[in-house]
């Protein structure tokens, strides 16, 4: 990341963005920094009109992981889900793989979405209703992709093996949540109706409104796992690390689930199992971002970041006792 967004000069451009987006037709100079993390996204104008591109590492997301997601993304979209689906290269591809000085990248173009985002506090009883029903009628679209493309995606297992790969021998804290939250998803039931592809981060921030419809972004995270889990995931703001079965808001939004799709027996009961899933791979991603070289020269903002996360890491290990 340091590298690549050392690249990024005054005024938000990079020559290793623009580099990757003459893959695609776009709008001469309109390329300018968004944000970066797991992935780097620009904004820019194509045709005038604002898009996003989006583009990672080769050691951090495999081609074939960004190719599935891009798959089901149009094949979402042509089941009439609102999102912003791959515009294809010159070349005529989804996805563009782009050696460079800096490494290998895969790369998408996305258009923008029309649309405001909006923060937990400014949504009433029917914005919390319109949440869960959107989420529903995600579901339901998923549970209707092919098969084949379902199992191009990782599942909750992977998840939990690359956990264990990230979390050292003496973290006995965290080795016994990973064994213990393995034997509660064990035990939970596997069947088409509890389990399928979820998008894994419907959180607010990858959600457009305008409208009265719901636009939807960001499926890189997309994955095998139980659908309960997508609507403890996607409200982990409102549990704050504890489940509330009670509260007026997680009611609403289980009703508008509810209007739509039947969320199965199961659902009360293993959403505290799945609050323990996200937290652990939350900090499990924490202890691999410290993974830094001793020797690296860390910027002021990197060094600060790096304390906060090892300070979050403590209080987390802490907790599990």
């Amino acid at each position: 990341m340091l590298r690549v967004d050392a690249t990024v000069d005054a005024e938000g451009r990079s020559s290793v963005a623009q580099e990757i987006l003459g893959r695609w037709a776009h709008d001469a100079g309109s390329a300018r920094f968004f944000r970066s993390s797991a992935n780097f996204v620009y904004r820019f104008r194509r045709a005038g009109e604002p898009h996003f591109l989006r583009f990672a590492d080769g050691a951090e997301r495999r081609r074939a992981d960004v190719v599935a997601e891009m798959d089901v993304v149009q094949s979402l979209a042509d089941s009439g889900i609102k999102l912003a689906s791959p515009v294809r290269s010159a070349a005529g591809r989804p996805v563009e793989t782009v050696k460079t000085t800096l490494g290998t990248f895969h790369a998408v173009v996305l258009p923008a979405l029309e649309g405001s985002t909006l923060e937990i506090e400014e949504l009433d009883a029917a914005g919390f209703r319109a949440w869960g029903a959107a989420l529903g009628r995600l579901h339901i679209a998923m549970g209707q992709l092919p098969d084949e493309l379902i199992g191009r995606r990782r599942t909750w297992r992977d998840d939990l093996a690359i956990a264990g790969r990230h979390i050292p021998a003496d973290a006995r804290a965290m080795r016994r949540e990973l064994a213990a939250v393995s034997t509660v998803l064990e035990a939970l039931p596997d069947d088409a109706g509890s389990i399928g592809l979820i998008h894994f981060d419907f959180e607010l921030d990858n959600l457009v409104w305008r409208d009265g419809e719901i636009g939807i972004l960001d499926f890189d995270d997309c994955a095998r796992y139980w659908y309960a889990a997508d609507v403890v995931f996607a409200l982990s703001d409102l549990f704050n690390g504890r489940f509330d079965s009670a509260d007026p808001s997680y009611r609403e939004f289980l009703a508008g689930y509810e209007a739509g799709r039947d969320p199965g027996p199961t659902w009360h009961s293993a959403a505290p199992a799945f609050l323990r899933v996200a937290e652990l791979l939350r900090h499990a991603r924490v202890l691999r971002a410290l993974d830094l070289p001793p020797e690296l020269q860390q910027p002021d903002w990197l060094a600060r970041l790096h304390r906060r996360l090892a300070d979050r890491l403590a209080a987390y290990e802490a907790s599990l006792g």
